[in-house]
């Protein structure tokens, strides 16, 4: 790992990156982050969640306390993002993630109206449950193009704001956020787990515009397994002027036999039974895998490791690469450590309908190199609204 190790425990540290990630929108103050990881113990799931919820009470108690609207609405950002980062290592069935979610989008919906960001928070039916999504209104009075942005793995719609939202209102264009399945409130309240069919949600978010505005160009962003998600969508659904891939990410079951050793990656879609005892003996010692099963199984809805194995090898893009027409920007970390970069390389070789292929790498020493661009918000945004602007249909 590059720069100041904040944890002992890997994930650990790249989760506090992340939450530092939101600090140029307001979403995290270097020096509450440190004081919350440095008392972490190692490893130790129950020691994140209350060290993370002390940050995030005290932050949202000063809040409220404060008349300067301005510095409430930023104390309020930065308690939804706390409180959501306390919620990441929970048990999925743990009655705290309900609470900590509620407070995440109420403390993150205080924050923008203290702050004058024009947002409207909605829910849309979608096969028997509810979608949840964020309209934020552009500034700018000629507005038009649209910014579509969901996530991935374990992701929520407000912290998308921070990692792009508010980077895009800057910029003039509108913003939607949403859930889809195995996201948020859909596999919270609904217990509705991800599906490899992504265009069916991306189609009733894209719907959901019309209460909200006449759009201009569309252009898609996904984040994480979200990119993976979004390039299975624009390959279904041609409403899309353009879709950026924050990161590109591979069919899942080839990320995860990525984290195996090597001599084990050919045994992986047999799973027998020698090589899930092996694995859960790992998931002992390997914090970062620990939680990894534990919210696969939960966000893909299955209960054994068979069966996860079997599920995740539904999302490849190996039958659909080829008929994404639209314009595509592929952004890479160097230290990507999830999958093999050449992955990526080899996706948009195969991307022969697609108007235009970008592929940007970010160096590590740049500071860019992590999964996502994370801890860099700014560097990914330069890349993105740059090549967004070249965008043809788009309206800037």
């Amino acid at each position: 790992m590059r720069g100041p190790v904040l944890s002992r425990t890997s994930t650990f540290h790249f989760e506090a990156v992340r939450a530092l990630w939101s600090s140029p929108f307001n979403g995290a103050d270097y020096g509450e982050v440190v004081s919350a990881v440095s008392r972490v113990r190692p490893g130790d799931f129950e020691s994140w969640h209350r060290q993370w919820t002390r940050l995030a009470m005290t932050a949202h108690g000063r809040g409220e306390q404060l008349s300067d609207r301005v510095s409430r609405g930023k104390a309020l950002l930065r308690a939804s993002n706390y409180i959501r980062t306390a919620e990441f290592y929970l048990e999925p069935g743990d009655p705290r993630r309900m609470n900590c979610a509620r407070r995440s989008r109420t403390w993150f919906d205080a924050g923008l109206a203290a702050l004058g960001v024009d947002g409207t928070r909605s829910r849309t039916p979608y096969e028997g449950a509810e979608m949840e999504t964020i309209f934020l209104r552009s500034p700018h009075p000629d507005a038009r193009d649209v910014m579509v942005v969901h996530g991935g793995f374990d992701s929520t719609p407000e912290e998308l704001y921070f990692v792009l939202g508010a980077g895009a209102l800057e910029r003039g264009f509108h913003v939607l956020l949403y859930e889809g399945p195995g996201q948020g409130n859909l596999l919270r309240e609904f217990g509705m787990p991800f599906t490899p069919q992504w265009e069916r949600p991306a189609a009733t978010a894209i719907d959901s515009l019309s209460r909200h505005c006449d759009p201009g160009a569309i252009i898609g962003v996904g984040v994480s397994f979200g990119g993976h998600l979004l390039a299975r969508a624009a390959a279904m659904e041609n409403r899309y002027d353009a879709i950026v891939l924050l990161d590109y990410f591979p069919g899942m079951l080839r990320a995860f036999a990525h984290k195996m050793p090597r001599l084990l990656r050919g045994r992986i879609g047999a799973m027998p039974a020698w090589l899930q005892l092996l694995i859960r003996l790992n998931a002992r010692y390997d914090a970062e895998l620990r939680w990894a099963l534990g919210n696969a199984l939960w966000t893909f809805g299955v209960a054994t490791l068979p069966d996860l194995i079997a599920e995740i090898g539904r999302y490849d893009d190996g039958q659909w690469a080829d008929t994404i027409e639209a314009d595509v920007l592929i952004l890479l970390g160097e230290d990507e450590h999830f999958f093999d970069n050449r992955l990526a390389h080899d996706f948009a070789r195969r991307l022969t309908s697609a108007r235009s292929v970008r592929v940007h790498e970010f160096p590590g020493a740049e500071g860019g190199g992590l999964h996502c661009q994370n801890g860099a918000v700014h560097l990914a945004h330069e890349v993105i609204f740059d090549w967004a602007s070249t965008i043809k249909g788009a309206g800037r």
